[in-house]
């Protein structure tokens, strides 16, 4: 299914020390209608939160090759983690969450900055200017989840760049890669590298490496695979 870009309609006006507060109240009407995307990352912490692997979870709870999580039907649009008591998987929701109402764009130059996304029209979040960018993120946990958006975006970058090395049209066609991603299977990775535990495993046994069972451990062998197989042009 199509998937609206969301981001395009926000003016990104803030900066880490403009002023802005939010207080949420809990009211859940942020977990429907929404397309919540979802990094390699972000599918280890919820596979972990949850007891399973990496591969269980995309199968379980992801649609869009991976990269979007499941809601709970087509009549009630809800993420497929919100019960009646909230967010079930709070302590290790994705980005997307932890940074709403806020939304957050790096340029080409490394620049940040961030803007507000449209609230539900019956939200009951109150917004505010009591603080200011820097001090929400910092309550919502977000630095680890900056840090390995950009460990990975270079190694995503270096893949892109060594695709167009292959073929010069690659970035022509990048879009529709995207939209063919977006209409992959419930259930089934479009990519193997979204796959983390697979990855690794297959990665490790190949090197006769003990399998990591920490988060940190988990994404620095996964990097290393990823970057091998570039550099073995298994593009």
């Amino acid at each position: 299914m199509p998937y609206r870009d969301t981001l395009a309609e926000v003016e990104f006006t803030l900066l880490r020390d403009s002023a802005f507060s939010y207080r949420c109240n809990a009211c859940s009407r942020c977990c429907h209608n929404k397309a919540i995307r979802v990094g390699p990352y972000e599918i280890l912490r919820l596979a972990r939160c949850l007891g399973m692997t990496t591969t269980e979870f995309i199968a379980r709870h992801t649609e869009a090759g991976g990269t979007i999580l499941r809601m709970r039907d087509e009549n009630n649009r809800a993420c497929i983690f919100l019960d009646e008591k909230g967010c079930s998987v709070h302590p290790d929701r994705p980005l997307a969450c932890r940074l709403y109402p806020l939304a957050r764009w790096v340029d080409s130059d490394g620049v940040e900055s961030f803007g507000h996304l449209t609230p539900h029209p019956k939200t009951e979040g109150v917004y505010g200017s009591s603080g200011c960018v820097g001090d929400y993120l910092d309550k919502q946990g977000v630095a680890p989840f900056f840090e390995m958006g950009d460990r990975y975006g270079l190694v995503y970058q270096r893949m892109v760049d060594r695709l167009e090395s292959i073929d010069p049209d690659e970035l022509e066609l990048r879009q529709s890669s995207r939209n063919d991603v977006d209409e992959t299977e419930a259930g089934i990775a479009a990519s193997p590298w979204i796959d983390i535990d697979k990855t690794i495993t297959e990665f490790c046994k190949a090197n006769r490496r003990p399998v990591p069972d920490d988060i940190e451990g988990a994404v620095a062998i996964h990097i290393e695979a990823i970057i091998s197989w570039i550099a073995s042009d298994g593009i």
